[in-house]
Order: structure tokens, then sequence, then C-alpha cells
């Protein structure tokens, strides 16, 4: 009996440590060619915010994550957007450095036409470990821990390393905080999206500008240029009700909503694919945007 237990443990002992190794360098090893893994960003995100003084906060989804700049700004400048970030998100990292003491005076609060209609709970697993304990709370039935387990297993699947990405096509974190994807889009890219505003992203919403009111930072409501065959999900009435909405946020002093989503400048060879800027559009768009937030802030 005793033979077969050491037969069983001699057996199980090189998995377990392949599984323990693989855990923690999977995910080192494959940001090595393809980027920071999703994890990975955030996790640097919160760490470069926290180390970098900043007069303006750039917060939004993956459009002003990847299409804007901060190196672009006269103002000290950070971004701490993300993929698929959506009101929710941006109020408690908002809220997450004015927590800690973060000196700021300007707020790029992205939006787009759809950026109201979904709820994202699929970075939790990380937002959970930086974000205020309420955070967790609109997330019912959320069980972090499952999905902490669940991102440490899938690190050990061995077939991760056979997905490379070809060096020239790496995509990179920088330390402002823009992520940089490279891709290039097509005439014929199409996608469906859906305008229609949950309650839940409008209360959010609000509550990331009253909490700017309260701390006494301009905010600028920003929708960066849209592709014509992304504007072909919406009617011309749809637009209106929608920018009518995001309006009624406005005043001369203290919000300011630009919006940039018809634009000619920007074309086809511009974006990595439906939505996003390649990194010379980005700079480009930065360099105008720039420009337009310092004669509002010069009229204040």
């Amino acid at each position: 009996m005793k033979k077969f237990i050491h037969k069983i443990i001699i057996f199980i002992i090189p998995g377990l440590l392949y599984c323990l190794i693989a855990i923690f360098t999977m995910p080192y090893l494959i940001s090595l060619q393809n980027g920071p893994s999703t994890k990975q960003q955030i996790t640097l995100s919160f760490k470069n915010a926290l180390k970098r003084d900043f007069q303006l906060l750039i917060l939004g989804s993956s459009k002003t994550y990847r299409g804007l700049n901060p190196d672009y700004f006269e103002l000290n400048t950070f971004n701490f957007s993300h993929d698929n970030d959506t009101f929710n998100q941006t109020y408690y990292k908002l809220d997450f450095l004015i927590s800690k003491k973060k000196d700021l005076k300007y707020l790029i609060l992205g939006v787009d036409y759809f950026s109201f209609s979904f709820k994202s709970d699929t970075r939790n697993y990380v937002y959970a470990d930086f974000l205020n304990a309420n955070y967790l709370k609109d997330f019912k039935n959320a069980n972090i821990l499952t999905s902490k387990i669940d991102y440490y297993l899938s690190n050990i699947n061995p077939k991760k390393l056979l997905y490379l990405q070809p060096k020239n096509n790496k995509p990179f974190l920088r330390k402002n905080g823009q992520y940089i994807k490279p891709g290039r889009a097509t005439e014929k890219d199409f996608i469906k999206r859906n305008i229609n505003r949950m309650t839940f992203q409008e209360k959010y919403f609000e509550k990331t500008i009253n909490l700017c009111l309260a701390n006494n930072i301009k905010i600028f409501i920003v929708m960066l240029p849209v592709r014509q065959n992304e504007l072909n999900s919406y009617t011309n009435e749809e637009i209106e009700e929608f920018n009518n909405f995001v309006k009624t946020f406005e005043n001369n002093k203290s919000v300011f909503y630009l919006n940039y989503s018809i634009n000619d400048d920007f074309k086809t060879k511009d974006y990595t694919d439906i939505t996003h800027f390649n990194e010379n559009a980005a700079n480009r768009f930065s360099k105008i945007l720039n420009k337009d937030i310092i004669k509002l802030i010069e009229k204040l």
C-alpha cells in the first residue's frame, strides 16, 4: 500500500509543479511576445497612476484607452481608461484616485453612442483588488474567488504559447496609460451597436459628474470620431436624442461636451478596426483635442 501511495505521489508531483510554475510564469512568457495580459494592463495602469503626478485624467473605454496619447496634451495627463470600461468603472476609478489625494483639476470622460448600453464584469477579478468594496455590490452573485481561480487555471494551458504575435504586431502599454494595439481596418468592417441607455449607467454617469463637481474638477465629455460603418447602427433621431441627453449635463463653467463623432479628417487608414484609432491617428487627434481643451480652459 505504501509503495502504491509513493508511486501516486511521484506521479502527481510533476503535474503540480508544472501548474504552480505555469500559473505565475505563463502570463509573463506570453506577454514577452503578445503584449501585456488584461490583468497586467490593469495592474500596471493603477501602479503608474499612483506613481505619476497629473492635472488632467482620461477615463473611458477602449476608444480613449487607445485613441488618446497623454504626451500630446499641454497639461500633465494620464490615461486611466481600459477596454469595456463603462460609467460604473469610471466612477470608482475616479473615486480611487481622489481617495489617494491625487490633485486632479480636469477630467476627459469618454462617451460613445453605445457606452450606456451594457454592464461589464469580465475584469472584476482584477478590479476587486483595487476598487472600493461598494463596486462589487452592483454585480449580483459575483464570485470573485471563482473568477480568479478560472484566470489562474487558464494560465496552465500550454497551447497559449503557440499563438504568438509577430514582433511588429505586439501590443504595448505606455507609462502614460495609453494602450497601443496594432491592426489595419478595411472598408468592409461592420458592427451592430446598441444605443439604448441603461438606467444603471445613466446614474453612474451622473455620479461621476457630481463627484467631479464636488472636488472642483472640470469635465470634458468627449466623443471621439466614429466611422460611418459604425454610425450606420443608429438612426439620426437616436443620435439626436443621445446628444440632447448628454447636453443636459453641460454648463459653461465646469462641464463641456465635445462631440467629434462626425469628422472627415480621419479615414479608414487611420483605424485598426471598426472602432479604434491607430497610433498615428491617436497622436493627431490628441493634438486636436488638446487645442480645444486649452481654449476652453483659457476662457474659464
